[in-house]
């Protein structure tokens, strides 16, 4: 029951809101609430069986962010909103100002990232070596799998799996252009145009953005150290650091019946790394990346009476470069009186050919089952690299006087010209044992042609006897074979190990989900998540720095996840989560992992014309290995907040204030950057939308 000021407090909301009913626009209402909460659990995915099924219903613990949220919550980057899901957290790393996504306590190769179903990781940089995120503009939806995938998807889905649903011509509902411009000289401009002509769809979305990046100040760096035990005065801290970069991002669709074309398009250039891997300010690199993408699918559920059949072939072509080269040692380190760094540079260019072929047979009474076979080669088929400066037998540096010394064919070239194979198979059945039981299980093969097989089995069995009430009971497998970054690449931080195996991990859920009203809903997840042959960076003696990849001991997380969300009138949705985990005492925890978060988001619809929203996340403290003697870093909260306009006819505005509360919090990094990583203060944003209706 509720008490007397809560009953005053929405009285006095509807009356507030009352008073501007007959001046609704249903379209726009829906769009800023997104869905009610009763609609939101009727949702179709198909990340957790290659299958529509509804989201309450789905073997997997799924959270789906769609365009509305980001819309919503003035979100501009698919990594802003990724915070909002129960059991994610993303952590800034150091190098580049890079977006790690670690699901669950895990670190973040356990995470595996896919755009329109095509996975997102490359051979030796993971999501690639700038990678920033996916601009908001371009997303659909967002469906997310909290737990194993690699029954279904492969390597990589090991934690947590994140599928990105670029806009189509289906997905687009008006055209659309917009401009932004914000703090730290952040600008964008995009479009979304979609059509129909000669009954093919055609979709557009094209996104352009340029940034210096967060003010981050940084107090002492790993060179600093050198400096205090080699008498040295060569850092460049204290100081500003760039994150400054640019992007383009273009997404086309074409469509007719049962077949797509998807073509996407990816450019970072200017990209300042800000910090090497080893905690040293690097003012030199502006890096560039480029990913391009093409799909040609088939997806037919009624392909006969029998079957259905869906089809993907995909080539995908990655280059990336360092620009001006990587400074791995700033002047006068070497010699006070020299203008010397050491200057690494490389080059490189990967592709990759994908098929995967998949069918649903339908005519056995209460099964739905399919079958999938794949194949994927990935090829490094350019690299180049460069340096200043080599080691002697002493592993001291000898300056080059007269340029660069070509690396591109030692055994140190980063990443190697070896090409990986990989052949799978998989068979899944989903089994409707009575009105309230279903069963999906599953097992799939993977051979890789440079260490072995991989067997990945999953379980599910899901119980709904209410239309409210839905209880999930989950097992799966899942692996994650070695980087080429960690089998092959001499790099800053770690030493390569070309005999690594995979690592490997169990998952056991329990999850319920409960439908109180129509406008009340919670749901509750366990979890215990067993990480073996863990790979980590050891060092290669009691006395030495220099440490080597590894594969080492089995390391166990526990944890609960709690999720509610509450709409106590049409034109008001307040949602939140809380997530505690608990990592078994080793020396294997991800120490960057907070034992505790949580999130509060408020959405309402004002009147017609005004739309406001305000969110939270808090992020508990660190706690760093016995080794490491500095502070743990302490909890924050950071909040947004954003107000939307409507009231002019096709024109839409919009201003955003991130960090409101201008907090001080910072993200955990190795003692290699004593201080930590600064996160920035408040910023904000204005933006404005055309979109004729």
């Amino acid at each position: 029951m509720l008490n007397y000021a809560s009953k005053t407090l929405i009285f006095f909301v509807i009356s507030l809101i009352s008073s501007n009913t007959c001046a609704y626009q249903d379209d726009q209402l829906d769009e800023y609430l997104s869905m009610t909460i009763e609609q939101l659990m009727e949702l179709e995915v198909t990340i957790s069986t290659n299958t529509k099924q509804r989201l309450k219903q789905a073997p997997a613990t799924v959270t789906v962010l769609t365009a509305n949220d980001f819309k919503a919550t003035g979100s501009t980057n698919l990594v802003e909103l990724l915070e909002s899901v129960p059991g994610l957290h993303i952590r800034m790393n150091q190098f580049g100002y890079r977006p790690l996504i670690q699901f669950r306590g895990a670190k973040g190769q356990q995470t595996l990232l896919m755009i329109n179903g095509e996975p997102m990781r490359d051979l030796m940089w993971g999501f690639g070596i700038y990678w920033k995120g996916i601009p908001a503009s371009s997303i659909e939806r967002v469906e997310i799998i909290r737990g194993p995938g690699s029954a279904l998807f492969g390597a990589d889905a090991s934690a947590g799996v994140i599928n990105v649903i670029t806009k189509t011509a289906a997905g687009i509902a008006s055209n659309e252009a917009g401009l932004r411009t914000g703090s730290f000289n952040t600008n964008t401009g995009w479009v979304q145009l979609g059509d129909e002509w000669g009954g093919f769809e055609f979709g557009l979305t094209m996104d352009v953005f340029s940034t210096d990046g967060p003010d981050v100040y940084i107090e002492e760096d790993h060179q600093s150290s050198y400096d205090s035990d080699e008498g040295t005065d060569s850092s460049l801290a204290p100081d500003y650091v760039g994150y400054g970069w640019k992007n383009r991002d273009f997404h086309f669709s074409v469509a007719r019946l049962d077949w797509q074309l998807l073509l996407d398009y990816n450019n970072q250039s200017d990209v300042e790394t800000g910090i090497t891997g080893a905690g040293i300010i690097d003012p030199v690199t502006k890096g560039n990346s480029t990913r391009f993408n093409i799909a040609l699918r088939y997806d037919n559920d009624d392909f006969s009476d029998d079957w259905g059949l869906y089809s993907d072939l995909s080539f995908q072509n990655l280059k990336y470069d360092s620009g001006n080269g990587f400074q791995e040692i700033p002047p006068g380190f070497l010699d006070s009186n020299s203008d010397f760094s050491l200057i690494n540079k490389f080059r490189s260019s990967e592709r990759r050919l994908r098929y995967e072929l998949s069918a649903l047979y339908k005519s056995l009474d209460h099964h739905s089952l399919r079958v999938g076979a794949g194949y994927s080669r990935q090829d490094p088929y350019v690299v180049e690299q460069y340096s200043n400066g080599i080691l002697d037998d002493s592993n001291n540096i000898i300056p080059i006087e007269d340029g660069f010394y070509d690396l591109s064919d030692s055994p140190n070239a980063i990443p190697p010209k070896k090409f990986r194979n990989i052949k799978h198979l998989y068979i899944q059945d989903i089994v409707q044992l009575s009105n309230t039981w279903e069963l999906t299980a599953g097992i799939r093969y993977d051979h890789y042609s440079d260490f072995g097989n991989s067997y990945t089995p999953r379980a599910a069995l899901v119980w709904n006897p209410t239309n409210s009430l839905t209880t999930k009971l989950l097992y799966g497998r899942a692996f994650r074979p070695p980087s080429y970054r960690e089998l092959y690449a001499i790099t800053a931080d770690a030493l390569p190990n070309s005999d690594l195996d995979p690592e490997r991990s169990e998952t056991i859920e329990l999850a319920m989900s409960y439908l109180i009203r129509r406008d009340l809903s919670v749901g509750v997840n366990l979890f215990r998540y067993l990480q073996k042959d863990n790979i980590s960076k050891v060092p290669i003696s009691s006395d030495s720095e220099v440490k080597r990849y590894q594969n080492v001991g089995e390391h166990a997380i526990t944890g609960i996840e709690v999720e509610a969300a509450w709409q106590p009138v049409r034109t008001i949705k307040l949602a939140g989560n809380y997530t505690y985990r608990e990592q078994e005492e080793s020396p294997y925890r991800a120490v960057d992992e907070p034992d505790q978060d949580a999130y509060l988001r408020f959405d309402w619809s004002v009147n017609n014309n005004w739309q406001w929203n305000l969110q939270s996340n808090w992020i508990g403290s660190r706690t760093r290995t016995e080794s490491d003697h500095r502070q743990d870093p302490d909890n924050y909260t950071i909040s947004d907040t954003t107000i939307r306009y409507l009231g002019l006819n096709n024109l839409e505005f919009c201003l955003s204030v991130r960090n409101i509360f201008d907090t001080e919090a910072y993200e955990y990094t190795s003692e290699f950057l004593p201080g930590d990583l600064p996160l920035p203060g408040r910023n904000l944003y204005a933006e404005i939308r055309y979109s004729p209706r």
